[in-house]
């Protein structure tokens, strides 16, 4: 249960922290969005951006506590999830034998 909870907690947060930046940081959103072309990145093109930026040293720059926080239990949420699961796996592996 906590692995499928860490699961859903990695793909909700990013939404939370686009939230914060918008709000927050508009300036930063905007480097996010712009493409360099007319249309702003919408869709699957601004979560592969939100990606990006989510994987590199940006957001702890920033320096905003909250953001800082929910980027770290993004960060840390998919390698518990992925603990979890492999755990249950191999309990269920051994308990057959």
């Amino acid at each position: 249960m906590i692995g499928l909870v860490c699961f859903i907690t990695h793909a909700v947060l990013p939404f939370r922290i686009a939230k914060h930046l918008r709000e927050d940081y508009p300036q930063h959103w905007k480097v996010i969005v712009d493409t360099g072309s007319a249309q702003a990145a919408h869709g699957p093109q601004l979560w592969l951006r939100m990606q990006n930026v989510l994987r590199s040293p940006a957001i702890p720059a920033i320096d905003d506590a909250s953001i800082t926080r929910l980027w770290r239990i993004w960060r840390y949420s998919q390698w518990l999830a992925w603990t979890c699961w492999i755990a249950a796996l191999a309990m269920q592996w051994h308990s057959r034998g």
